[in-house]
């Protein structure tokens, strides 16, 4: 079978759906092939909606045929993160906690991708309770890094990295509570977009657990990946907006950049943080890529938040995300939890309060300390338009034991440091990011940066990361698959 179809992105097989060059039917069943050929070794897909997806892929081409389209990604096929409600369904976490859970219904995002058009061919990898930056749990097989298996593709959505740096799907759906969107683009050589929170619904987000009497989605949000930041940009309009089942999701006037050219930005960078240090090929693959906007007349500046604004964000973030894991568990419950976490992927983290308090007292506390962190941080974009910062300490570690303390480049750190210190803080403040791949390291490891955005300035990052993929396109080499 001719492989011309896989790699093409979203918006080119709509493109060749709707002017008749291809059909669903034809393009569906390529990418099947694809990811039952390369799936594995990989262990990238966990559900396979081979038969769904034909029937689907038929009736977008009976509707081609009357002129009749769904919207902008008529017949084209993708996957979703496990985690997402898919009706009929399971969504465990790939965690025996969770294992016989069915989905009542569809995510208001699925729906929202149906709609558009969108073909699930089926669901993706995911760590164990989104809760670690490798792929693994008590379920489905152990997810591996498509440049070098014996690496981690980064979590909680690493099934979803790989089945876009392989070809399975051009497009992805995500969820991000730590760095999830952004950490497995960047160790994958993909786009990754965490949206800033509230602006796309949450219902179906996760698992609700059936004695659950309310659940809070602080800091989590719905995020699209992709190989290219316009099918990123595409997905992202879909997505986004008001719902009258999730009314958190406001109306939003977003800024359009119209005509703006790179050379219109104003923006700030960092290569690490006071407190975390980055590695020097970190540090090189930003220093470089700052050099090349600057070349096409970007206006930057090197200048960190002040009042160590980034590492009060981060701890902002340790404590409001353990009553979000811990919310409704039962009593008995919850020092399980803690004694996994402990011994898990926060082994060694400072400062973390294993005696924590779940009062409402307590958290809204924390919500007034949030609301001043996320003014520290729009105060710091009036000066700037995007901040340019790492997306970690260095490119895809080994998968090792979860809470192995990582080496690279001849300095050992904390397994929790190597990636979270630089992403879970942008969760606790809300705003959006965009992870840019910027092609492969020393070690023939992808490398990236991350660039952060004020409130509601994902058209900014979308634009800015289209220009400069201008510049970029060279760099990125996906996997031989």
């Amino acid at each position: 079978m001719s492989s011309s179809l896989i790699f093409k992105s979203a918006i080119e097989l709509a493109a060749l759906i709707r002017n008749g060059k291809a059909t669903s039917t034809a393009i569906v069943q390529e990418h099947i092939a694809h990811i039952k050929k390369h799936n594995p070794s990989l262990n990238a897909v966990i559900l396979l909606l081979e038969e769904e997806a034909l029937k689907e892929a038929l009736s977008c081409d009976d509707e081609v045929k009357r002129g009749q389209f769904r919207g902008p990604l008529h017949g084209v096929p993708m996957t979703i993160k496990e985690q997402f409600w898919l009706k009929g369904f399971k969504s465990t976490l790939n965690s025996n906690r969770l294992k016989d859970w069915i989905a009542p219904e569809d995510a208001l995002v699925v729906t929202r991708l149906k709609e558009a058009g969108a073909i699930i061919l089926g669901k993706t990898n995911i760590s164990k309770e989104m809760l670690d930056y490798q792929v693994d749990g008590d379920i489905y097989s152990t997810c591996v890094n498509p440049y070098n298996e014996a690496y981690s593709p980064g979590g909680s959505s690493g099934g979803s990295a790989v089945a876009l740096a392989t070809g399975m799907v051009p497009i992805e759906l995500g969820g991000d509570l730590g760095g999830s969107v952004r950490i497995p683009p960047n160790f994958c050589g993909v786009y990754g977009l965490k949206t800033t929170e509230n602006t796309i619904p949450s219902h179906g987000l996760i698992p609700k657990p059936k004695e659950a009497k309310g659940f809070l989605h602080d800091m989590a949000v719905v995020g699209p990946m992709a190989r290219t930041p316009e099918d990123l940009e595409l997905t992202w309009n879909i997505l986004k907006g008001a719902n009258k089942i999730d009314r958190r999701t406001p109306p939003i006037h977003w800024k359009i950049p119209g005509q703006k050219t790179i050379s219109d930005y104003k923006v700030a960078w960092v290569h690490s943080w006071k407190d975390y240090e980055t590695s020097e090929q970190t540090k090189q693959v930003i220093v470089k890529f700052i050099q090349l906007i600057k070349d096409q007349g970007v206006n930057t500046q090197q200048l960190i938040p002040k009042q160590n604004l980034h590492r009060r964000t981060l701890e902002l973030h340790q404590r409001l995300s353990f009553m979000t894991i811990m919310q409704d568990l039962p009593w008995f419950v919850k020092p399980l939890m803690v004694k996994e976490l402990k011994n898990g992927y926060l082994k060694g983290m400072e400062n973390i309060p294993w005696k924590f308090k779940d009062t409402f007292s307590d958290y809204s506390q924390l919500i007034g300390l949030r609301m001043q962190i996320i003014k520290e941080w729009e105060t710091y974009f009036k000066e700037f338009d995007l901040l340019v910062c790492p997306s970690g300490f260095g490119p895809a570690y080994k998968r090792c034991k979860i809470g192995t303390p990582i080496t690279y480049e001849g300095k050992t750190i904390k397994y929790i440091d190597y990636v979270y210190p630089y992403n879970a803080c942008f969760n606790a403040s809300g705003h959006p990011t965009i992870s840019i791949p910027l092609g492969l390291g020393k070690e023939g490891l992808p490398v990236g940066v991350q660039v952060l955005g004020s409130y509601w300035s994902e058209p900014d990052l979308l634009h800015f990361a289209k220009l400069v993929s201008n510049y970029t396109e060279g760099f990125v080499k996906h996997p031989s698959y």
